[in-house]
């Protein structure tokens, strides 16, 4: 998150996406991190730091286009986002790559902290 919020020169008090007891969101941010649902933003970006009261974007957000090629996720195109103003893309931040299996395995650990 550090590189996001340096880059993007925003906000720094953003929870993750996975958040102990706010069952909804872990299971809507399960599903779009494995591409089982699309983003609901109109980006097509998928949140990954959220407001930390509510997880509400309109609060601002920080996402990225999840892609999923061959054995391999992709995060790419981040931006911050708040759903009524057009998406600030964050510049310089190359895709991260990520190994299908670890990936999966990381996003299935982490939903069921």
């Amino acid at each position: 998150m550090t590189t996001l919020v340096t880059k993007a020169d925003g906000h720094r008090d953003f929870l993750g996406c996975f958040a102990k007891g706010w069952d909804n969101l872990n299971k809507h941010s399960l599903k779009q991190l494995l591409l089982q649902q699309p983003p609901e933003t109109e980006s097509g970006r998928s949140l990954i730091y959220v407001c930390p009261e509510c997880a509400d974007i309109g609060c601002g957000a920080y996402g990225c286009k999840i892609s999923k090629v061959g054995e391999e996720y992709i995060w790419s195109q981040f931006a911050y986002e708040n759903g009524y103003e057009e998406p600030q893309p964050i510049r310089d931040i190359d895709p991260f790559v990520f190994t299908a299996t670890e990936y999966e395995n990381l996003v299935n650990r982490a939903f069921a902290l």
